[in-house]
């Protein structure tokens, strides 16, 4: 089996990807837990006007300044200008985002299949 060596956890997330997740720290959750949500209570708070002055029948009103995705980060000034060059993208964005997770799913499925990592396989095509 292909192991590797990580300064989280004291290395000691061992075996294929498939399960990693059961092995990680209950203490890692909450603090994932705790940043999750004050990130999302930071876009809530941009995006969204207080729910005290939105109208009943209006639920979930987004501000009238606020773009979707935009939330003022971006420290190396790559956003566009432009919005139409913003939207193109942030098309973009979410095209790559995309793929990345059916990548995901496809090397776990492999993982699932037959207990071999990525790295093993690419290893047994490669030598």
């Amino acid at each position: 089996k292909v192991e590797g060596s990580s300064f989280l956890f004291d290395a000691s997330i061992k075996g294929p990807a498939i399960s990693h997740l059961g092995q990680v720290p209950e203490g890692f959750w909450a603090i994932l837990l705790i940043a999750i949500g004050a990130t999302e209570q930071f876009r809530a708070e941009k995006g969204w006007v207080d729910p005290s002055e939105v109208p009943v029948d209006q639920p979930g009103l987004l501000k009238a300044d606020y773009v979707a995705g935009d939330l003022g980060f971006d420290p190396l000034g790559l956003k566009p200008e432009d919005p139409e060059e913003f939207m193109i993208m942030q098309t973009k964005e979410l095209q790559n985002g995309r793929l990345a997770m059916l990548a995901a799913a496809g090397f776990l499925a492999q993982e699932l299949a037959d207990g071999k990592g990525i790295v093993e396989h690419l290893q047994s095509i490669f030598t």
